[in-house]
């Protein structure tokens, strides 16, 4: 019963601090489940977050699934999945009526904004702790700017799914 309230509380609070998507969900992931709970190592959250990537949904929700599911079996899994939805589903609930009153308020944008640059921060950490996990040498480093660059040149063009089997490939040959 000890596993399934640390596993809630730790979803929730995940969930509480998920502003922006599933890119800030990354390092909130990494210090809540691997650095405070010790529940998974970096490398796997670095498979958690390859196979989340390929699979439909939130990367919080998959995380949440996958790693309840870890911990404390089915239960788990049904447990950390509620608790990673349930803090959106208040703030929304709370949100909603009052939106369309605030949106428009000086105070509310200047939050908004400060909001917005501290989820930029989180994105920004996320692309290093896993970047400094992924790219081992120079030739990690040389794959990852080419594929970004692509990523950058054919925006809207080229299917960013494409680029990464073009690199599964390429490992599959390289390495």
């Amino acid at each position: 019963m000890k596993i399934l309230i640390e596993l809630i509380t730790s979803f929730i609070i995940i969930g509480l601090a998920a502003c922006g998507g599933g890119l800030v969900t990354i390092p909130l992931i990494q210090h809540e489940i691997v650095s405070i709970r010790h529940w998974i190592t970096f490398n796997e959250v670095a498979r958690l977050l390859a196979i989340a990537q390929m699979t439909p949904g939130p990367i919080a929700i998959n995380a949440a699934t996958f790693v309840g599911f870890q911990i404390a079996g089915i239960t788990g899994s049904i447990m950390a999945t509620l608790a990673v939805i349930f803090p959106a589903l208040i703030i929304l609930f709370s949100l909603a009526p009052i939106l369309n009153q605030v949106k428009h308020n000086e105070k509310a944008k200047r939050i908004s904004r400060g909001i917005q640059l501290g989820v930029l921060s989180l994105i920004l950490f996320a692309i290093w702790s896993f970047g400094s996990g992924v790219i081992k040498n120079w030739l990690d480093l040389l794959i990852t700017i080419a594929s970004f660059l692509m990523l950058i040149i054919f925006k809207n063009k080229v299917h960013p799914v494409l680029i990464i089997i073009a690199c599964g490939f390429l490992g599959m040959i390289i390495y």
